[in-house]
């Protein structure tokens, strides 16, 4: 008996040593939580680091591709590379392209016009941007975007009027055609936001997919009044490259580039016969061949009648400022790198929108005439406009706890934490050099 009490109670022991206590389960779930909450900030910072050198050594290696195409092409042939965001994958694309030459945009509105186009109408020149045919497009990594400096009056172009400028007449020959949009004073010359600086977004994916073109008023009706411009759907900037001596380019006028959109809806239907097939830039073999045609072509309806107002608004309609299948471009020297959802938690908003990606609202896709507008349904109370342009501006340079100045102190609250990174590009080697606060 003495033997089978000890033989049980060994074996109630060896039970006792295999199992574990209540205690013991929440130590080691303790521990575990401990070395959770210890790892994945880690990981997560290595991971925003990593990101975050990615999103760098492209913005470099994007520049540099364009610098070297200016300096590989011929005397006039420009490199650049072009900030596009698709608002539809939540990309931002960074596309090299080539200068290809120039058209004319014709601008309506003149008294005795009546609509029409022809060599006594005043017009604004435009150069012509292709992507580059052996250039690499660059895809930022995700939640990573860049904004160009838009310096002072910036938004604002000289165009060629019918009569000589008089004096005092010059905000009457100034058009607004780069960002126009409400956010941005739309297309009033007179307006004080065109004189301002700003921090502009690749304003490129925000349009209706299967519109031809965006048309708008194109007209004025009042005597002395500037013409009313095409309104043009996508607009961004561009680092751009002289090709005479491979520096940063001095031009400051506007430029078009070619970046075919995806559409259902094109000009000539889903089978353009053989005249009108070669029109279709989505159906171009090379689209650097598509628009050297396009720009030199003097009956470009065919209808062998050269140099008519049907040729002049074919144009437009294929390769101008109110095709979707262009984008308005500037050229920059100060680039803006930072996260969408980073500016958008310090601005006050809720998050970004589910749709683009980022702070605009998603475009409307039944109405082609649409504004492209800040998403003001992101705060619960919108500040306005005005106030998160400045707010904006602010943010990128520095100042991210909107006081209106950029101080660092011991206090947190007004104290500010820099967290967009600004680069310089460097006028001959074409170089970022990061610009510290």
């Amino acid at each position: 008996m003495k033997h089978a009490h000890h033989t049980a109670r060994s074996a109630s022991t060896k039970r006792d040593r295999r199992a574990f206590t209540v205690v013991e389960i929440l130590v080691v779930v303790t521990i575990g939580l401990i070395l959770t909450s210890i790892a994945v900030p880690a990981f997560q910072s290595l991971l925003d680091s990593s990101r975050r050198s990615l999103a760098v050594n492209a913005l470099q290696n994007a520049v540099q591709s364009a610098q070297d195409i200016a300096l590989s092409g011929r005397e006039g042939e420009d490199g650049a590379i072009v900030f596009v965001y698709d608002a539809q994958s939540r990309s931002m694309r960074l596309v090299p392209a080539v200068k290809v030459g120039v058209v004319n945009e014709f601008l309506r509105g003149i008294p005795g016009q009546l609509g029409q186009v022809g060599f006594n109408t005043p017009y604004i020149e435009l150069d012509v941007f292709v992507p580059y045919s052996s250039g690499e497009t660059i895809q930022l990594p995700e939640n990573w975007m860049i904004r160009g400096y838009a310096p002072p009056g910036s938004m604002l172009d000289p165009f060629i009027p019918v009569q000589p400028l008089t004096e005092g007449d010059e905000f009457g020959r100034l058009i607004s055609i780069w960002y126009n949009t409400p956010l941005y004073g739309e297309d009033d010359v007179m307006d004080p936001i065109k004189q301002e600086a700003n921090w502009v977004f690749p304003e490129t994916g925000f349009y209706a997919l299967d519109a031809q073109h965006v048309g708008g008023d194109t007209t004025t009706g009042d005597i002395g009044a500037p013409p009313s411009p095409q309104r043009t759907p996508r607009q961004t900037f561009m680092v751009r490259f002289d090709g005479r001596t491979g520096q940063i380019s001095l031009s400051t006028r506007a430029a078009l580039f070619v970046d075919p959109r995806p559409s259902r809806e094109r000009p000539y239907g889903d089978q353009p016969n053989a005249d009108d097939r070669w029109k279709r830039v989505d159906l171009a073999d090379s689209i650097n061949r598509w628009a050297l045609r396009v720009i030199q072509a003097s009956d470009l309806d065919g209808d062998n009648n050269a140099y008519r107002n049907s040729d002049f608004s074919l144009r437009e309609l294929l390769i101008g400022n109110a095709s979707h299948d262009t984008i308005l471009v500037k050229g920059v020297s100060r680039l803006a790198l930072y996260e969408e959802t980073v500016l958008a938690r310090d601005l006050g908003a809720r998050g970004v929108n589910p749709i683009t990606g980022t702070i605009y609202d998603d475009y409307p896709q039944d109405d082609s005439e649409a504004d492209i507008e800040i998403d003001d349904t992101l705060w619960q109370t919108y500040p306005g406009d005005d106030t998160l342009r400045t707010r904006i501006n602010q943010w990128i340079e520095g100042d991210t706890n909107g006081d209106g100045v950029i101080q660092f102190s011991d206090d947190p609250e007004e104290s500010d934490s820099p967290v967009a990174r600004l680069y310089l590009i460097q006028p001959y080697s074409g170089e970022l050099q990061e610009i510290f606060r």
